[in-house]
């Protein structure tokens, strides 16, 4: 069976981990022609020499390559680079990525693979604060000039990190600022708003049963439109799953992450967060006890809508494996309905 073919409208920054991996490849395949994922290669657990690091990033570029199933995707190696010599391209379907903060070698380099696979290069300019204006552009043009020689096309993938609700909503601000002094300099392919708002620390009052947090991200996608309504293009809506936007820096996702052992659900317009008690002898109830508090609410979608929802029922009734109790299942889990339902949304309300 063929995939539908289709223009992807959603691009998740996601680790290269096992656990979104899986929840990429889980993905039914009208919702996966969708989705563009932009990967980032997490560092290694320790510190590698040059052949461990260019082992390390080679396993990755495999699994992204697997998965992806020649679908376009932009990769972000920087984690793992540590030189010219440690350099690795994939396939040509998988795009390189570079930035402003990246070295001249590390940019032409990008360059010369973007050129010779000939799917084209993302640019990622990362915005938390655009107010450095001149510097910022020129850093930009700068870049622009160095990999001309490529002839390839450019992605701006414009990354505003996390952000949190507020009145005077100061993500907005950035990023209409950012593209205004970023659109003008090149003739973009696609140009990608990226902002994540899961919770990287425990919210204030965060307790049992669950924890309820606004989706930032969303609500800025949503003011993005009604801001440029029709002068120009939209731009491509990004988040980083059901994750935190720092999850791709870190080493695996159960280790410093705070919300490692919590089961996550994505509603249309916050994060359900429920943590799970430590291990114990009674460690698989507290799982379904947490998944059926996710299941019983209104927003619960119902175990066809995706295979995370699946998961997050089966496990409320104890019908699935009697463990449940790996934190790589949550996270999968919580990407596939995130996934799924964004991607969905973005199709009802391009």
């Amino acid at each position: 069976m063929t995939e539908p073919t289709t223009e992807p409208i959603y691009v998740p920054a996601l680790p290269a981990r096992r656990s979104a991996l899986a929840a990429y490849g889980g993905l039914t395949p009208d919702v996966r022609g969708a989705v563009a994922p932009l990967w980032t290669v997490p560092p290694p657990g320790r510190e590698p020499d040059a052949t461990a690091l260019g082992d390390h990033l080679r396993r990755a570029l495999a699994d992204i390559a697997q998965v992806q199933g020649g679908r376009p995707a932009w990769v972000d190696t920087r984690h793992v680079e540590g030189g010219p010599q440690a350099f690795e391209v994939g396939p040509p379907s998988l795009r390189p990525v570079t930035g402003t903060e990246r070295a001249a070698w590390q940019q032409v380099a990008c360059a010369e693979a973007a050129a010779a696979g000939g799917s084209g290069l993302g640019v990622r300019v990362r915005a938390a604060r655009a107010d450095a204006d001149e510097r910022w552009v020129e850093g930009v043009s700068r870049l622009l000039h160095r990999i001309a020689f490529a002839r390839c096309p450019l992605d701006l993938l414009l990354d505003l990190g996390r952000v949190v609700d507020g009145a005077d909503h100061p993500a907005l601000r950035w990023a209409l600022h950012a593209l205004d002094l970023l659109v003008p300099l090149h003739p973009w392919r696609s140009v990608v708003v990226l902002a994540g708002s899961f919770p990287r620390a425990h919210p204030e009052g965060y307790g049992s049963p669950l924890t309820e947090t606004g989706r930032a991200d969303r609500d800025l996608r949503d003011l993005l439109r009604h801001t440029i309504g029709g002068q120009r293009p939209q731009p491509l809506y990004g988040d980083y799953g059901a994750h935190d936007p720092a999850s791709a820096d870190r080493v695996s996702d159960t280790g410093d992450d705070p919300f490692r052992g919590a089961l996550r659900y994505t509603t249309t317009r916050t994060f359900l967060v429920g943590e799970i008690r430590a291990d114990g002898p009674d460690h698989h109830l507290s799982v379904r006890a947490q998944a059926r508090e996710i299941v019983d609410t209104a927003d619960f979608r119902g175990a066809a809508y995706s295979l995370g929802d699946r998961w997050l029922q089966a496990c409320a009734d104890g019908s699935g494996p009697p463990g449940t109790g790996h934190p790589d299942a949550w996270i999968c889990a919580g990407h596939l309905q995130h996934l799924t339902h964004v991607a969905r949304e973005l199709r009802r309300n391009p």
